[in-house]
């Protein structure tokens, strides 16, 4: 199952953003390997609060919108427009769990509506990666501020062939 079709999220992200459910509990566990982030703590100069605001998709029909939680987390909502109709497509939740950074996740149509979970394995001023090994797809949720004004992310996992999907998103500020 991918995560997304359109740009969240989400999903996304980053993102963010799926063909079918999952039925296996297995496939709803988070395996990560902590000692592999770069970084598990916080960073003085947060990722986070740099994607706060919306963003449109290069194609203009999908949004991302990051706000800051009253909670010390960040939560976001992807949708799209067509015409004067919108359609919700994903919501997250990032918060710091055990020195980890989680990405909580949930995606119109997939998983049951079950929230999907994902830890930090990269945590940069400019970037931040979740990981999840143990979901079907994707396995790895990334974004990358690249100015003030470009959000660009993208999603990593297995496919048919034994190989492994990328799939880029590419935002640009709206406010």
């Amino acid at each position: 199952m991918k995560l997304i079709q359109q740009p969240i999220v989400l999903l996304a992200i980053v993102i963010a953003a799926g063909a079918t459910s999952c039925n296996s509990s297995s496939e709803n566990k988070t395996e990560t390997d902590t000692t592999k982030a770069e970084t598990t703590k916080p960073v003085t100069e947060n990722v986070f609060d740099k994607m706060l605001g919306t963003w449109q998709s290069e194609d203009g029909n999908s949004f991302e919108t990051w706000k800051k939680n009253d909670k010390d987390g960040y939560t976001s909502a992807a949708y799209s427009v067509k015409g004067k109709d919108t359609s919700w497509n994903e919501q997250a939740t990032i918060y710091l769990e055990n020195s980890n950074w989680v990405f909580e996740n949930t995606v119109k149509g997939q998983n049951d509506g079950k929230v999907v979970k994902f830890i930090s394995s990269v945590l940069q001023p400019n970037t931040v990666q979740f990981s999840n090994p143990a979901h079907d797809f994707p396995t790895d949720i990334n974004y990358t501020v690249t100015d003030a004004n470009t959000l660009n992310a993208f999603i990593v996992g297995p496919n048919k062939n034994g190989g492994k999907d990328t799939i880029p998103f590419s935002y640009k500020r709206l406010n």
